[in-house]
């Protein structure tokens, strides 16, 4: 399917919006034409001095014969005859002059009229300008709108692996800046291409219609327009896709950079981090210059072929206008026809040059499209409502690339137990919980839920039955209450401070300058690690979930908040299936059971007293670590 064909899927939403648009660029072409079509009439009557040859030729017609009769009786009636010789002496002078005040009264009426009727043409044309334009900026606004709404519901329900294989400014690069290039295309540009189109036809036929002979010498020229529009625009469309892979380049390094500041300044990083967005910008200009370069030269090269043909037309017009065959009003209106058809002719170059960008912003757009998402509700999937019989991981395996990261995993979690896992850095851990609410799907055996696969169950009934609580906390910048109570604005605010109160936040919140109604900042910058842990702690105890994943959610707090927090996470696993991934196992001695992982496998699974005594890998993790902590402060690992 053509990227054109795509985009009219959009488009045909909006068909009685276009029928308007439509229908009134045909007007406003019309009435352009009109227009010009009244300049020769208004010059020629209106404008021009009354010509100084004879009104009575030597063959009359039927209306100059009727005046002359006129003008006889008027002028001879009861004349004594003395005078009446002097007045047929002196008739053809009297005839020419009362002519002349009959042509001037005939003409002075004529010119009112036309100016009544360009006044009238020039108000439909003022009308159709209007709805034209707006009709079709809503067509192509609204276009543009579901083009972006469905790109980001497409990215949002794609899975983990879409994202950990793909930039951020990637991302938002193709929501913003190519939807932004699409919709100036359609919303603005479209337009153009219709109504300059229209108007370029009618225009077309009045010339060829009021002055075929001179309409084709003037357009020798045109084909010459024909080639630098097709040449620049084939150009203009490889340099544009250059240029918005540049802006994603740049959009990843500056979301990058403004996410990690705090290592930028700590490893006093600016002045690097400065070089690298010069660069980026150097080479985003770079490709901008260029397909500047393209745009700029179009309209000269333009301008020169129409200027030649101007010199050209002036000559031939000088000729004819000396012989008597063509009328000072002709003229004027052939070139006014001719000058209102080149800003049509440059519009549509510029049409030409904007379609092809958003050409190539949509191919981009549409690409991010069909990206198929690897994990998706299967047809007639069920739902589920509560853990029943438990958790089973079934002979697992899971591979991100060629090395398997999860290796024939097998494992049982009965209801409101407490498991922890323990292992070393890449052991599978993240990875094991990240399978559960189908963040990836396994490569080998199945998951569980009360006897149910959950690749069977429906996406939103499975994640319903789970809380999640990270050590890289993740808040929106908005209120307390609305962090809490995520996605709910509607709900009782005694459920928020319940929720508050158990994950030990509500004093904290309480102080704040407008207690739950406080903005916290992007991430909420504005509150300490502490503090933020727990109010990602209340969100999951207001979710009031019957299983809990728990991934290292105090390893990065100091002894006070982590005593807070701890106690907090007391309170929401309390009844509730829990996977914990366990930094410092002093936090998991009171787990059900603690399962380790090393390369992929469950190598230990036991209470925290059981795997002591075995003395295995938990021991010598266990023994590590508190070798650690109790190493003496300034002393050096060896």
């Amino acid at each position: 399917m053509t990227v054109l064909r795509r985009l009219y899927r959009y488009l045909r939403h909006y068909k009685a919006w276009a029928a308007l648009a439509f229908g009134s660029m045909i007007i406003f072409a019309v009435t352009q034409t009109a227009m010009i079509g009244l300049v020769q009439p208004i010059f020629d009557i209106g404008l021009t001095p009354p010509s100084s040859k004879p009104y009575v030729e030597a063959h009359p017609s039927k209306e100059e014969r009727v005046k002359s009769g006129i003008i006889d009786a008027v002028l001879l009636r009861e004349k004594p005859e003395g005078q009446r010789g002097w007045i047929i002496n002196h008739a053809d002078e009297l005839n020419h002059q009362f002519h002349g005040w009959w042509d001037r009264a005939s003409r002075k009426i004529q010119f009112r009229r036309l100016l009544l009727a360009m006044l009238i043409v020039i108000i439909l044309r003022t009308f159709a300008s209007f709805f034209s334009e707006y009709a079709f900026q809503k067509v192509g606004l609204s276009t543009v709108r579901d083009l972006r709404n469905e790109l980001y519901e497409r990215l949002i329900f794609q899975s983990h692996r879409f994202f950990s294989e793909r930039s951020t400014g990637e991302m938002v690069s193709r929501v913003v800046s190519d939807a932004d290039a699409i919709q100036a295309a359609v919303s603005t540009r479209m337009g153009d291409l219709f109504q300059e189109s229209l108007t370029l036809f009618f225009l077309l036929v009045y010339v060829f219609w009021s002055n075929p002979e001179l309409a084709l010498i003037t357009f020798i020229a045109a084909p010459l327009l024909v080639f630098p529009v097709v040449h620049f625009g084939k150009r203009l469309r490889g340099t544009t896709h250059r240029s918005q892979e540049r802006m994603a380049d740049m959009a990843t390094l500056l979301e990058e950079t403004i996410r990690g500041v705090r290592i930028v300044k700590a490893f006093t990083m600016e002045r690097f981090e400065i070089g690298r967005f010069r660069d980026a910008t150097k080479r985003h200009l770079s490709s901008n210059l260029k397909a500047q370069k393209i745009q700029a030269l179009s309209s000269p090269v333009m301008d020169f072929i129409t200027g030649i043909g101007g010199l050209a037309l002036f000559l031939y017009a000088q000729r004819r206008i000396g012989n008597g065959t063509l009328s000072i009003g002709a003229l004027m209106a052939y070139m006014a026809a001719v000058a209102a058809m080149y800003q049509p002719m440059k519009k549509l170059n510029k049409v030409n040059l904007s379609v092809n960008t958003a050409l190539s912003a949509a191919e981009r757009v549409f690409r991010m499209l069909d990206i198929p998402n690897e994990v998706e509700d299967r047809p007639k999937a069920s739902t589920i409502a509560a853990v029943g019989s438990g958790i089973r991981y079934e002979n697992v395996s899971f591979q991100y690339e060629e090395e398997p990261v999860l290796r024939e995993v097998e494992l049982t979690v009965a209801p409101g137990e407490i498991v922890a896992l323990v292992g070393g850095s890449g052991a599978g851990k993240s990875t094991f919980v990240n399978l559960l609410p189908r963040f990836y799907d396994v490569n080998g055996g199945r998951i569980t839920i009360d006897g149910h696969d959950i690749r069977d169950l429906q996406l939103s009934s499975l994640r319903g039955l789970m809380g999640l609580v990270t050590q890289e906390v993740v808040l929106f910048n908005d209120t307390v209450r609305n962090n809490i109570a995520y996605g709910r604005g509607d709900v009782d605010s005694e459920r928020v401070i319940d929720a508050a109160k158990a994950a030990n936040a509500h004093d904290f919140i309480s102080a704040m300058p407008q207690g739950y109604d406080t903005e916290i900042g992007e991430s909420g910058v504005l509150l300490s690690g502490g503090q933020r842990q727990r109010l990602a702690i209340a969100r999951a105890l207001f979710k009031d979930p019957p299983i809990l994943i728990l991934d290292e959610a105090t390893s990065s707090l100091d002894t006070e908040s982590e005593r807070l927090v701890q106690g907090a996470l007391e309170h929401l696993m309390k009844g509730r299936t829990t996977l914990v991934i366990a930094h410092r196992l002093s936090t998991i001695r009171s787990a059900d059971k603690i399962v380790v992982l090393d390369k992929g496998k469950i190598v230990e699974a036991g209470s925290h007293d059981d795997l002591l005594a075995r003395r295995g890998v938990y021991r010598k993790l266990y023994d590590l670590q508190f070798a650690e902590e109790e190493r003496p402060v300034g002393s050096l690992a060896s």
